[in-house]
């Protein structure tokens, strides 16, 4: 089945792109999966014009009137699972057994948790001046948001970015991935049946340039993008240049820290999601995992053993553990890196080759194990199914080599005694950590990296805090 995607939702109605079709390719036999029309800069202009006007009546909204909102949305979307669920496998590659949480009840509970936040945030608060007086301070909606969402899991990004904007009371113009077409306009269905003001929600599918676009326009008072490090950089240029607000959710090489007491069939159901979830196209994959010396061989062995018992395979299939990749350029830079770090010393523990015959982008998991951190691999985003393990000689030694990279994304500590994971933590520079889970972030708790992994935090309190601004009122006592 050939899905067509040949209009966008923008300022309240359906409008047909002009563009001329392109032909978008399966990830599971490269067959045409998606025939679409992208979003072009007139239908960009038009939909952060609607945008900029629907700025008062987004932040009228009542704060439970969002959360409403962000309720409906979610329960819609609940209730078109199966089909948003098959587009999803399709586009992405992600198996069947995963997709429904991964891709579509976290993001239906994610609105939930963000509708609770919209009714319950501290939008004024009085405060006792320190010279006398009061003062009152008022959280304001920053004004039009745009949010940049990448391919691999994308309605549960689309949920960050719109979900933080209604319930702030932005108006935003959301642009996913070409690659989630499909899906996206089931998600554009489902946002047109809600009571927004005009305006305040479209959805534009398109590729990079209409994205830059975007980030330039001076009436975008806040960029909200996931994606690479390096595209960031273009944003977080561009954003400073013009002084608009910006987050940015970037690359990671997640290390996680198995302790000497961790035992493997307990973890091992949570250390593989933590690794090889979504065919390991997940920002805060544990794609470093770092194992006590003295058992470094038992823990790899028995690894190794796992990775070539998964089951690699058409994502449909609900025996799949491993689908394919989101496009058969993915899968040649990912066997193109696993081949260069052999050919530079680092020894493959699998035994299973990771070339895939056949159509699709398929690539099988690889376990590499290194001695010291310079490989290449060790040190740069891979965004697939191949883990690099390494041995240490001491906790301290592990925090070091954990924290020994540009990024700092998320982490992981695996123990038997959680007060002694906790201890380790404290000593990670990552912007979270799962102790014994895959588990890397709650959607009441911010979420973000450090160095080159970006700059703010998404989702609870604090995530809310970058899409509002704060005015301070000071009140004199009169008489």
């Amino acid at each position: 089945m050939v899905y067509e995607v040949t209009g966008h939702w923008v300022a309240g109605e359906w409008i047909l792109s002009g563009e001329s079709p392109v032909r978008l390719p399966s990830p599971i036999d490269g067959s045409v999966l998606t025939e679409v029309r992208f979003a072009n800069a007139a239908l960009a202009e038009r939909a952060v014009a609607a945008a900029y006007e629907a700025r008062d009546a987004m932040e009228a909204l009542s704060p439970d009137q969002r959360g409403d909102l962000l309720r409906a949305l979610a329960t819609r979307l609940r209730e078109d699972e199966a089909a948003l669920c098959e587009r999803l496998v399709q586009e992405t590659g992600c198996p069947v057994r995963q997709a429904p949480g991964l891709q579509i009840q976290s993001a239906a509970s994610l609105l939930e948790a963000l509708a609770q936040l919209a009714e319950t945030y501290p939008f004024e608060v009085w405060r006792p001046a320190l010279r006398g007086g009061r003062v009152l301070l008022q959280k304001h909606p920053v004004g039009v948001c745009a949010g940049i969402v990448p391919w691999n899991v994308p309605l549960f990004l689309a949920a960050v970015k719109l979900g933080s904007a209604i319930a702030s009371g932005c108006p935003i113009v959301l642009k996913p991935s070409p690659e989630n077409a499909a899906s996206m306009a089931l998600v554009s269905k489902h946002l047109s049946a809600l009571e927004l003001p005009v305006g305040g929600v479209s959805v534009l599918t398109a590729g990079r340039e209409l994205g830059r676009r975007l980030v330039a326009d001076p009436r975008v008072a806040k960029v909200s993008f996931t994606g690479s490090t390096a595209a960031g950089r273009e944003v977080a240029v561009e954003c400073s240049r013009r002084l608009a607000r910006f987050t940015l959710e970037l690359g990671g090489k997640s290390a996680g820290i198995v302790l000497e007491d961790a035992d493997p069939e307990r973890i091992q159901e949570q250390l593989l999601l933590a690794t090889l979830q979504n065919n390991g196209q997940v920002c805060g994959a544990q794609t470093r995992l770092l194992f006590p010396a003295h058992r470094f061989r038992a823990w790899t062995t028995w690894l190794a053993e796992v990775f070539d018992g998964l089951v690699v395979a058409d994502p449909r299939l609900s025996e799949t553990d491993i689908g394919p990749l989101v496009s058969a350029t993915q899968r040649e830079r990912v066997i193109g890196a696993v081949t260069a770090a052999q050919a530079s010393g680092v020894r493959r523990a699998t035994a299973r080759s990771p070339v895939v015959e056949g159509p699709g982008a398929y690539v099988a998991p690889v376990l590499l194990t290194a001695t010291d951190q310079t490989p290449a691999i060790v040190q740069e985003e891979i965004f697939g199914p191949v883990i690099v393990a390494l041995p240490y000689r001491n906790e301290d030694e592990a925090i070091d080599m954990a924290n020994d990279s540009r990024y700092g994304l998320a982490g992981s500590v695996w123990s038997a005694s959680p007060e002694r994971a906790i201890a380790v933590a404290r000593r990670l520079r990552t912007g979270s950590v799962g102790i014994n889970t895959k588990r890397m972030l709650d959607f009441g708790s911010p979420f973000g990296g450090m160095r080159e992994s970006g700059i703010g935090r998404e989702l609870g309190p604090e995530g809310l805090d970058g899409y509002l601004e704060t005015k301070a009122v000071l009140v004199a006592e009169v008489g």
